[in-house]
Order: structure tokens, then sequence, then C-alpha cells
């Protein structure tokens, strides 16, 4: 039999978040767990008395169905013994033993992963400044990793689709399961480009216990977690306090004092976390130990100043319209798109010209959120009508 049931049989009756390094110690194969009687298991002294009964009651049938469900929905399994787990969870005292996928994991082994957290209810300007961070740092060859919540996990992942590059959604459910509606879309981009994960067995429903257990895979899948927005009692600084009990870097966007909305993160930057202001000031560290990872030449003009104050819908529409007025018409020759595009894709393709335009203006120039402005540009991308730059803009291809 496949030795990855018995390490979802193992997983199943453990429960998320339980610790398994002694129990690995004790049982480097889950087999021969599973195949050991209940004086051996007794005598190893590792289980508590809930986790002796769990494993008596959980059959492995419940492993066989899961494995059965996965494939059925092209959802892919990892183990620790697997090609494609996270080396980065390989250290934690309670390493999921089992990850559920939809989508592929492997970029991690090539990639930096930062993690990225914050508010689910950020002002704008921190919606702002997480997306043009993370479309920075994922523009450098960074993959980002959030929770795929509203508020600043759904900024960290729309900067980092934007930019053209993979980002993975932890999330505290499992696979198929019917939550946060208003983030399908951005999960159904996420996982086109991506991958979403969970330790959750398919169709396990989210609650209040299973975000907590999660964050922990959030800074454990990365090399460090960048804070945007967080008040005194945010679950970000779960995320936080894991990744320094981990030996994480932590990395925090500092805020106005004269607001509890920042309480979290500053006392984070007054506890030892880095006060950062752009990509580079997340990246620079890693980019000397990840030459071959990293380039921060593609950081974007940001890359060196504060985020900028974002600009009202009516200021950004006017800036991409004069650019676009502007533009030399001999530059470029718009293409005749081999298919006829849907109203939101034309209204984009309009706006080109020949300068390159920041996702941001594009936005706020065709009345888009940047939820429904990511697979108009995906579209527009695959169809070769426009093309990403090293600075997060797009042109004419």
């Amino acid at each position: 039999m496949n030795d990855q049931l018995y390490w979802i049989w193992l997983s199943k009756a453990l429960g998320a978040g339980a610790r398994t390094d002694e129990i690995l110690s004790a049982f480097p194969h889950p087999r021969k767990l599973y195949e050991a009687n209940l004086t051996d298991r007794m005598l190893a002294g590792v289980f508590t008395k809930v986790q002796m009964e769990r494993l008596q009651s959980t059959p492995l049938e419940a492993a066989v169905q899961i494995a059965e469900l996965c494939a059925r929905n092209g959802w892919q399994i990892y183990t620790p013994q697997d090609a494609g787990y996270p080396a980065q969870l390989q250290s934690l005292v309670d390493q999921p033993l089992t990850l559920y996928s939809d989508g592929a994991l492997e970029m991690l082994e090539r990639r930096v992963a930062i993690g990225v957290v914050g508010t689910r209810k950020p002002t704008v300007d921190s919606m702002n400044i997480a997306r043009r961070i993370c479309a920075d740092m994922a523009a450098a060859g960074a993959v980002i990793v959030s929770g795929g919540a509203l508020g600043i996990d759904s900024a960290a992942h729309e900067g980092a689709l934007l930019a053209g590059g993979p980002t993975v959604c932890v999330m505290g459910c499992g696979l198929g399961t019917d939550y946060l509606r208003d983030n399908e879309a951005l999960r159904r981009e996420i996982r086109a480009n991506g991958a979403l994960v969970t330790e959750y067995p398919p169709f396990t429903p989210a609650s209040r216990y299973t975000f907590p257990t999660r964050n922990r895979l959030i800074s454990g899948m990365s090399l460090g977690v960048l804070v945007v927005e967080a008040g005194e009692k945010s679950g970000s600084l779960i995320t936080a306090r894991r990744a320094n009990e981990q030996g994480r870097e932590v990395f925090a966007i500092p805020g106005s004092v004269l607001t509890t909305a920042y309480k979290g993160v500053n006392s984070l930057i007054r506890d030892g976390a880095k006060a950062v202001t752009c990509a580079q000031d997340v990246l620079a560290a890693f980019a000397m130990m990840y030459p071959d990872r990293l380039d921060l030449t593609r950081t974007g003009p940001l890359a060196t100043e504060p985020p900028a104050a974002p600009q009202t819908p009516t200021a950004a529409k006017t800036t991409a319209q004069t650019a676009v007025a502007e533009a030399p018409a001999a530059e470029k020759t718009k293409k005749v798109p081999a298919a006829p595009l849907d109203p939101d894709a034309a209204r984009v393709y309009n706006l080109f010209g020949g300068t390159p335009l920041h996702p941001d203006e594009i936005a706020a120039a065709a009345g888009l959120t940047p939820a429904q402005l990511i697979p108009v540009l995906m579209q527009l991308t695959l169809a070769d009508l426009i093309a990403p730059t090293d600075g997060g803009c797009y042109i004419l291809t």
C-alpha cells in the first residue's frame, strides 16, 4: 500500500497543529506506527491519552477516502517524504504531516518566500502599500505567502499577481469548502498562478480555531514575515510570534501612534521587528544569501522611497488617459485581438498606448477593483496583447 496513506492516516488521527517532532523521532515511518500494537505505542511515551484513543479509532479507510477525493478533484497531497513538500516546514516541532494543495508547491524550492499578513479591515493607504510592496517583491523574484482573507492578505496576493509572480494562499479550512465567497475570484487567480494549500482534509469547515493553527504555516513556509497593519489584538501578531519562535525574520510597516490601528505593528518594531518602507528593506539581506533567486534591480520605481499617497480615481484616470494620449503613435501598433474581448478587457486594452501603465492607474481609469483587474490583465497577457515590465507595469507587445 502507498506509504502516503499512512501519513494521511496519522495526520487525520492527530489533527492539525499537533506537536509531531517527538512522534516522528519514535516512529519515523507512520506505517510502522500503524502496525505497532497498543503496548508498543504506550511504551514510546510520546502520545497523550487522547491521541492514543484517536490512533485506535481512526481507520486507514479514512485516509483512502481522502486520497481518492483529492485524486478526483485534481488536488495534490504532500507529505514530509514527498518531493515538493516545503523544506522550511521540516524544522518545525509541529510540522504538518500532510498538506493538501490546489496547485504545485515546488515553486517554493526555487524562490525566497515572504509571508505577508495584516488586518482584515485596513486603511486604504495600508492596502496600497501592501499591494505595491508585494508587487515589487514578486518582481524581484520572491513568492508571496499569505492567508487569502479580506484586507491585507488580499492586497498581498493581488500585488504578486499583478507583477506576474506566483503566490501561495494558506487556508484555514479544507479545499472545496464554501468559504469567503467574496474572494473566490481571487482564489481562482491564485490557483492558476500559484497554489492554495492547507493541512486540513478536504471540506473541513473554517472555525475560530483553525486560523490561529494555520498561521504557523504562513510563517513556517517563509524566510521572513511582513506585518503591514495590525492592532493590539490582531491575529497577525500570532503569525509574527510564531515567526519569532521559528527563527524567521519579522518586518513591520510603521504606522501612526495616534491610532490604535497600528498599535500592534508599532509594538513589534519596539520589540525588535525591522521597520520597513519598501521591498528592498525586506529583501536586501535575503538577496545576499540567495543572489541567484532575487534581483533587486527589478523592484520598481518605489524601491528606494516610501509608497506615494494613492491617487483619486479621477486623478489616476487623467494620468492614464494622458499617458495614452501623449504616447507616440509610431512606437507601437496595437494588435487586433484574435478573439473578441469581453467588455472589461476591451476597456482596459483601449487605455494602452506607447507608455507603460501601472495596475493602480489601469484599475482607476477602467473603474475596476484590483481583484477585478487581475483576470483582465491575465486575459490580455495570455492573448499576447500586453506584457508585464520589470518595474511592475504593463506595456503593449
